[in-house]
């Protein structure tokens, strides 16, 4: 019986490449780097924040962070798009009594979904942040179905990335690959999909409303 659902963040409740990709070109002109284009920017976006530095520039400054956080953030958060599924599928899933979790790579997910307005939704969130192991390791996800209180067979995960279908299989959870983040379906299969779907929207079924 299905008591939990679990969402990764980027590319699959909100599109955030167009704020991404600015950002990071944001901090290419601050700091002197070569700028990068959505494409590259979209292949690192699953990845935590200093990882996704260093697969853009081979590097990874702690001030690069500060600024990040402090200006860049603030500047284009307005940029992310919230999926047009998202309210409606999170709504419908509260409704019903699913306990609802985020699991991403985000250092500070409960921030990011107060900004957004998502956060009223869920259960709990947990980013790499949070644990020892961000994905595609299980820690994530093992610390959201405990905190939630289920069991990992009566829980499902959505997410794009490669990593996060690792993470799902790594943990023991079923895990279903949206194709909206750009990776394809034999990509998302390989990397432990046991479903895949074009987008949100059609993950209607997979969860049973």
């Amino acid at each position: 019986m299905l008591k939990a659902l679990i969402f990764d963040l980027d590319m699959t409740l909100v599109d955030s490449l167009e704020a991404c990709a600015l950002g990071v070109n944001m901090l290419a002109e601050r700091f002197g780097l070569e700028p990068r284009t959505e494409d590259q920017v979209l292949k690192a976006i699953s990845l935590p924040t200093m990882e996704f530095y260093r697969e853009l520039w081979g590097e990874a400054r702690p001030e690069w962070l500060g600024y990040l956080n402090g200006t860049i953030v603030p500047k284009v958060i307005g940029l992310t798009k919230i999926y047009p599924e998202a309210h409606s599928l999170l709504g419908e899933a509260k409704n019903r009594g699913l306990l609802l979790g985020v699991a991403t790579n985000r250092t500070n997910p409960w921030l990011d979904l107060a900004d957004l307005g998502l956060a009223k939704y869920f259960d709990t969130a947990v980013g790499a942040g949070d644990v020892p192991r961000p994905k595609p390791e299980p820690d994530i996800l093992l610390t959201v179905i405990r905190q939630l209180g289920v069991d990992p067979s009566s829980s499902i995960y959505v997410g794009d990335s490669l990593s996060d279908m690792a993470c799902a299989r790594n943990a023991g959870i079923k895990a279903v690959g949206v194709l909206q983040g750009g990776v394809g379906q034999e990509a998302l299969a390989r990397a432990g999909a046991d479903l895949i779907r074009k987008d949100l929207a059609a993950c209607r079924d997979v969860l049973g409303f």
